[in-house]
């Protein structure tokens, strides 16, 4: 294992490695920490502890500078810097850095950190969106004749709920700005590069936004200069676009036989048209999936990192919904500040049941699974090789048997404490991850033989098993080391094993001055 130490970087680990063990408790066996470092600071996932009974205690960690010290020393790159260090109470030190690799907190048991190596950089995840087809119906849901009168209406129940003092509303301008000239709504609209659906377009042509009024479900609706703002900036809560924040999970779908919503982080077909204060938004999105519609509005943002979560069918059908919830009187307000908090059913989470317009449930929101690409997903029949299967758990070889060619699978996660074969797999042209970490497999060389195979995860034994046998396969972008922490030395003795096309590991070893 090649160790290219660079001396300041080795007195900077040595003097963490010192304060680490001064900070140690009595009979501590080894102290740890997993940190990353960057141009704006260093985070830590914890320095711990661990004691001769086997038990951990958390430990402290002082004067993280000098780790971000180890990132401007360690110029490999513009990333964030991976620093793992180990220090015994015999004074030896080891640690491994690296921007190519990352500590994750999953593994095949709860609570297992996981390391992920990029291996190919240049290699993107796929997005499980792009593994829908187009909309059965592409006709939009919307009416844009009855939004502009939902909209009068709701205006006007809101100035009877707060006793408006100008009377009856006589026009939009009376609450809401102005419009944009349609010229004006036009060239904005095209800089979205995707056109509005019609019922919202009808709405910004009486009224550009609501000027912080809440309109649509306590979201601001927004300026159309700011849809266009949000459409061009960078969106990011939608994590996942890398193989470090990535994880097979991320293969997701509404949960539905014929999924209303693409099962992305975000797509330029999603435009936000309303804000809330805590990070989410309500877009519309012209990009449906099978059982969706042109138009139809979804909520997404920071609490929706597990997927969008589908709300109405239209703009329309948002606005009937909380109109009807108006007239039935479920809302709460506070009138002093005009705050109106509207219960129309909507969804907030996936797996919500959002209320129909006649006020009866949607029988398809919480249906099971049903294969519909989920981790909840088990094979039930071959009968239906087309079912839009992404993600499947998988126990013994009758089930991954099931999978043998299927045009769609995309990722599979394998739990079995019996040896099984992937045999059955060779044939899924879509097939990019494999988490093998939890199962027992008596057949690893038949991985070189998935054509899509670029995401894996394994225990250490499987990994040196693999790359003592038939080696690792030729396109794998990203390597995953489950089943428990791993010590520098060995987490770069594995990546190295690896290769990659760009090796990016430094393994640095040492002890403590005797005085210390």
């Amino acid at each position: 294992m090649t160790s290219p130490q660079n001396p300041e970087i080795t007195a900077l680990l040595q003097r963490t490695a010192h304060s680490m063990a001064k900070g140690a408790p009595e009979g501590w066996q080894r102290a740890s920490i997993s940190a990353h470092a960057g141009r704006h600071g260093v985070g830590s996932h914890g320095a711990v502890n661990v004691l001769a009974d086997g038990k951990s205690r958390p430990g402290s960690m002082r004067n993280l500078d000098r780790l971000k010290r180890v990132f401007e020393l360690d110029d490999t790159g513009a990333d964030e810097l991976m620093i793992d260090l180990v220090v015994h109470p015999g004074g030896e030190f080891e640690a491994v850095t690296s921007r190519a690799i990352v500590q994750q907190a999953f593994g095949a048991a709860p609570g297992d950190p996981g390391y992920v190596y990029v291996l190919r950089p240049d290699v993107r995840p796929p997005d499980a969106g792009d593994l829908h087809s187009g909309p059965a119906d592409p006709t939009q849901a919307g009416d844009p004749q009855e939004a502009v009168r939902l909209l009068r209406a709701t205006l006007a129940k809101r100035a009877e709920i707060f006793g408006s003092e100008s009377g009856p509303l006589e026009s939009f301008e009376d609450v809401l700005p102005a419009p944009r000239e349609a010229q004006m709504i036009e060239d904005l609209e095209q800089a979205l590069s995707v056109r509005l659906p019609d019922d919202l377009r009808a709405l910004y042509a009486v009224a550009d936004g609501d000027d912080g009024l809440g309109i649509f479900d306590r979201h601001p609706w927004q300026s159309l200069r700011e849809v266009v703002a949000w459409h061009q900036a960078d969106r990011w809560w939608a994590v996942g676009g890398t193989w470090k924040h990535h994880t097979l999970g991320s293969a997701r779908s509404d949960g539905l036989p014929q999924p209303r919503v693409r099962s992305s982080a975000d797509r330029p077909g999603w435009i936000i048209f309303a804000e809330s204060t805590g990070g989410d938004f309500l877009a519309v999105d012209m990009d449906p999936a099978e059982g969706g519609r042109p138009g139809q509005v979804i909520r997404i943002g920071l609490h929706h990192d597990d997927g969008p979560v589908y709300v109405a069918d239209s703009v329309t059908e948002l606005l009937r919904l909380q109109l009807a919830a108006l007239e039935r009187g479920d809302y709460t307000c506070e009138v002093a500040t005009e705050e109106l908090w509207i219960e129309a059913g909507l969804p907030e989470h996936r797996g919500d049941t959002a209320d129909t317009a006649d006020g009866e449930d949607d029988d398809g929101a919480d249906s099971a699974m049903d294969g519909a690409g989920t981790a909840a997903d088990t094979p039930e029949t071959s009968e239906t090789p087309a079912t839009p299967v992404h993600h499947m758990f998988v126990t013994c070889d009758a089930e991954l048997a099931l999978l043998a060619g299927h045009p769609t699978l995309a990722a599979v996660t394998v739990w079995s404490a019996e040896p099984l074969s992937l045999a059955p797999l060779r044939d899924c042209p879509r097939l990019y991850g494999l988490d093998l970490s939890g199962a027992e497999v008596r057949d690893l060389d038949v991985l070189a033989e998935i054509p899509a195979l670029r995401y894996l995860s394994m225990r250490r034994e499987q990994w040196q098993q693999l790359t003592e046998g038939a080696g690792r396969p030729a396109d794998l972008a990203a390597a995953v080391l489950a089943g428990g922490a791993a010590s520098p030395g060995e987490l770069a003795a594995w990546a190295e094993g690896l290769g990659g096309s760009d090796y990016d590991v430094r393994f640095y070893e040492g002890r403590l001055p005797e005085d210390a």
